[in-house]
């Protein structure tokens, strides 16, 4: 009796730099100190780092994937932050007791259709545990992100992150040939933030329909569409977990009413509907984030806003063909909703910033006057030089892995 009383209260979720630490309900755990990489908004953008602590009993891996795991949840995400620093990343899994550590597309032949992945594997017994980490957008790889594909209607997937999974999953399988890995005893965890977020989306809807829906464990953050594929809902992809804040325009596109969507079971954190309880979820979660960032939280406030560009972004372009080939004027241009987000992704990138931010702030009186209110919503802009603080956007506090970090970490409180 008394090693069931203890036994119960270790399952316990212990707050810890703002981050939960999960403790398993198994008499054998491992406690790991791992590094949570905050999110560069920009190429250039500086990067900062906490450590968090995280208990983790391998057994999980015994466990059903389609069962929402809460240690896997913060394991995945803190792994998905560290993607966007490939040192931390591969400190963060040697740590765990990982071997074989594996990184592409970090450097050396750096290819913006590609993405940057972490493969590093495990023996747990008979089975090996490969885990797969992607890296969020990097320099020129935002001109994939708004590459959806011509060619949609036939190949249902996003054509960038496609060009990316299948580059990822031909690294997987050489990775696999080369260390002489069993392929009849294998399981995986996947995740991903942001355009690694889609990246494993996709990449893990394949080794399900390869290895099986029992052997794959994905947890995904901030998630943009992936796929018009009317199969993506089905049963065996409901281990793929999707994490969702409603005010982060960018796991709200390519637009549903492209037919767009993702593979496997979207969570979504609780909306702002003006209730108590979500009040104090806010308040938590913002508690949390100050403690991260040593800034307060700011949010829209409510989807009004990101609804309102998502319409007309869907009114100038009502089908992905208009998206690419209708033409509206700006600033004496002739530009396509695609041609505008190049634009975007131009700046992003720092890439001619001058006379692309002259297209985005002579955006006013145009079609396109939803769009640039929308992304440059709380930056401060110096006309001087036209360059723009992503780190103080409204896009940027709501897409964040550290503002997931706050979100998770209150909304597993009310997970069984």
């Amino acid at each position: 009796m008394l090693k069931k009383i203890i036994s119960v209260l270790l399952c316990v979720i212990l707050p810890f730099g703002g981050m939960i630490m999960l403790t398993s309900c198994q008499t054998v755990q491992n406690n790991y100190t791992l590094q949570f990489v905050t999110t560069p908004l920009q190429t250039d953008g500086e990067i900062a780092t906490f450590p968090c602590n995280i208990n983790l009993n391998e057994a999980i891996f015994d466990s059903t994937p389609s069962r929402l795991n809460k240690d896997l949840s913060m394991l995945s995400l803190t792994l998905s932050s560290a993607a966007y620093s490939y040192t931390y990343a591969l400190s963060n899994l040697e740590v765990m007791g990982f071997e074989h550590l594996a990184k592409f597309n970090y450097a050396d032949n750096y290819n913006s259709d590609a993405i940057g992945t972490i493969i590093a594997s495990k023996k747990l017994y008979d089975t090996t545990v490969i885990a797969i980490i992607f890296r969020g957008t990097y320099e020129r790889e935002w001109y994939s992100n708004f590459d959806i594909g011509r060619d949609v209607k036939t190949t249902k997937v996003h054509h960038g992150f496609n060009n990316a999974s299948e580059f990822a999953l031909d690294k997987l399988n050489m990775y696999i040939t080369n260390y002489g890995i069993d392929r009849d005893h294998l399981k995986f965890l996947v995740t991903g933030h942001s355009r690694g977020a889609a990246v494993a989306n996709l990449v893990s809807k394949s080794l399900i329909d390869t290895h099986g829906p029992n052997n794959v464990y994905a947890y995904t953050f901030a998630t943009p569409n992936t796929t018009t594929d009317e199969n993506a809902g089905d049963n065996r992809y409901s281990g793929i977990f999707n994490f969702v804040n409603p005010e982060d325009f960018i796991a709200h596109i390519p637009l549903k009413d492209w037919g767009f969507t993702k593979y496997g079971t979207t969570i979504a954190f609780p909306q702002n509907n003006g209730s108590d309880s979500y009040n104090e979820k806010l308040e938590k979660v913002s508690a949390y984030y100050k403690e991260l960032k040593g800034r307060e939280l700011k949010t829209f406030g409510g989807t009004q806003k990101q609804d309102k560009f998502i319409s007309a972004a869907y009114k100038l372009a009502p089908t992905v063909t208009d998206y690419y080939d209708t033409k509206y004027e700006i600033a004496g241009l002739e530009l396509s909703v695609y041609e505008y987000m190049t634009v975007v992704a131009n700046v992003l990138n720092n890439e001619n910033i001058i006379s692309n931010g002259l297209i985005l702030l002579g955006s006013q009186g145009t079609v396109f006057e939803p769009f640039a209110n929308y992304i440059m919503s709380g930056m401060e802009t110096e006309n001087e030089n036209f360059s723009m603080d992503y780190d103080n956007s409204m896009i940027g506090y709501a897409h964040t892995a550290e503002t997931y970090l706050a979100w998770m970490s209150v909304y597993l409180e009310d997970i069984d």
